[in-house]
């Protein structure tokens, strides 16, 4: 096979030097054809077949083939035909006598022919963001854990945004948003999303939808437009989907070591600082340029951030306690039986109940789990002192180490009268603030004075106020003069008169 170097020679023997193409072919030793070739391209234009090789077997089944790929279109992913199934159908209901191979080869050549074609989509500054949700493993204070990361990436400069929470819910959806939209400095006109449950309840016909009451909530807030992509049509928010992927490859590998999830979405947010001095892609700018630019389009953002929490409705039980996502939450003894709201933050979960907030905690995420503020039982045990020794909210030494030696000392000084004594010393909690009662307990037990009397002294004790000038507006001649300087006979009143005693 002649290759590249052999069509030069051929067409500068005739084209440059002169010679026939009859002349060519007898110095070189080719047919007058291949000359001719040689002459008609510069390079060897390779073998091109006329018409598709021939598939006797085949091709009388084709037209089945076609009907069991496109059915499959409606089946669930997992339970679509194989190339082997296909042939395994073939041999059997049908009698078909050609080869698995054959069979593939078809697929594999349909798959690469009759794949979709899209429009090459171009957006305005300012028009659009994508939102969608990703998956990623790290190292949380020394245990692999898998977390969920919420993305964000705008069309126009391709800044992207990911933070990180332990579920894909409402309240995590939410403040996804509030710390996006923060980051970016201002609202996109319209965000984009898949039909995924924080947002779309029902998907119908067309671009009808029916929206969690929530999320409209959300976009009321902020009051961005939405769109919504048809089922199973990822590629219809391309720009995310690639920032999920590059999440995963690179903001999270290697596995992050992180003591805690705000380490890890410090270091997230790093990561997206980092790629604002990049160059977007297809463009000279970097993406912060992109990003000013963008932000004079944006919506304002509103002058309070939303508030990112999932609320439910209930009662308060016997054991003074609400729950949330399996997880109890306590709140002062005197709400219990009472109708209170829960409010769950990302971060924590609050109690509320006649327009106040009666109680704070930090959320929890495992399940199953008691989440008790001792000081919220305190109160009871004025009534139940029994509960002092298995009750729950009292196991292990919530108040610190001196209120543990004040017991002991307590209980083996007065025996069972020690623990009443204790109990009081509790109770001054509901009239005293903590942090006073805590210095009186560590001081009595400083000077080895255990007994509740010597900390109810301490709270009441008020110190002797000092004065710091000397009065004298009463003995005018005492007054410092304007030089300073006085008779020693002013102070000879002072002396005792004579006679006296």
């Amino acid at each position: 096979m002649l290759d590249v170097a052999d069509y030069e020679r051929i067409r500068r023997m005739v084209q440059i030097e002169g010679k026939t193409q009859r002349q060519a072919a007898e110095d070189l030793g080719h047919s007058r054809n291949l000359i001719a070739k040689a002459l008609a391209h510069s390079s060897p234009p390779g073998y091109r077949r006329q018409k598709p090789p021939p598939r006797p077997v085949l091709d009388s089944f084709l037209s089945i083939i076609d009907a069991w790929v496109e059915a499959d279109g409606q089946q669930p992913r997992k339970q679509r035909h194989t190339g082997t199934r296909i042939y395994e159908r073939l041999r059997d209901e049908y009698g078909f006598t050609g080869s698995l191979s054959a069979v593939r080869r078809y697929l594999a050549q349909r798959k690469q022919t009759q794949g979709d074609v899209f429009f090459p989509l171009q957006f305005d500054v300012g028009e659009e963001g994508q939102v969608d949700w990703g998956e990623a493993w790290c190292i949380l204070n020394g245990v692999e854990q898998k977390v969920f990361l919420f993305c964000l990436r705008l069309c126009y400069s391709s800044v992207s945004y990911v933070r990180a929470y332990y579920q894909e819910s409402q309240e995590c959806f939410q403040d996804g948003h509030v710390h996006a939209l923060g980051f970016l400095g201002g609202v996109p006109r319209r965000l984009a999303y898949d039909n995924l449950k924080s947002a779309v309840i029902t998907v119908g016909q067309g671009p009808d939808r029916r929206l969690n009451r929530h999320f409209v909530a959300l976009r009321s807030h902020y009051l961005f437009e939405t769109r919504f992509c048809n089922v199973a049509s990822g590629n219809e928010k391309g720009h995310v989907e690639n920032l999920v992927k590059h999440s995963q490859r690179t903001f999270m590998t290697p596995l992050p070591c992180v003591a805690s999830l705000e380490g890890l979405n410090v270091h997230l947010e790093e990561q997206c600082r980092k790629e604002l001095d990049k160059k977007a892609p297809r463009r000279e700018e970097t993406r912060g340029a992109l990003l000013e630019e963008e932000r004079v389009h944006f919506l304002a953002l509103p002058p309070t951030p939303f508030a990112a929490c999932r609320q439910q409705s209930t009662f308060a039980s016997k054991h003074s306690t609400v729950r949330f996502d399996t997880n109890d939450y306590s709140l002062p003894v005197c709400w219990a039986h009472h109708p209170v709201q829960v409010k769950g933050f990302v971060d924590r979960v609050e109690i509320w109940t006649c327009q106040q907030c009666v109680a704070i905690h930090l959320r929890l995420y495992g399940r199953h789990q008691y989440v008790l503020a001792p000081f919220h039982y305190i109160p009871l045990l004025e009534r139940k002192p029994g509960g002092i020794h298995h009750g729950r909210p009292f196991k292990g030494e919530p108040w610190g180490e001196d209120f543990a030696c004040m017991r002991r000392e307590l209980e083996y000084r007065y025996e069972g009268e020690g623990t009443h004594k204790y109990i009081d010393i509790l109770l001054l909690f509901t009239c005293y603030p903590v942090e006073a009662v805590h210095q009186a307990v560590s001081l009595c037990v400083k000077r080895r004075a255990f007994s509740d009397e010597a900390v109810q002294s301490i709270l009441d004790y008020q110190p002797p106020s000092l004065s710091t000038t000397l009065d004298l507006s009463d003995r005018p001649a005492f007054q410092v003069e304007s030089t300073g300087i006085r008779p020693a006979s002013e102070y000879d009143v002072l002396l005792p008169e004579e006679g006296g005693s």
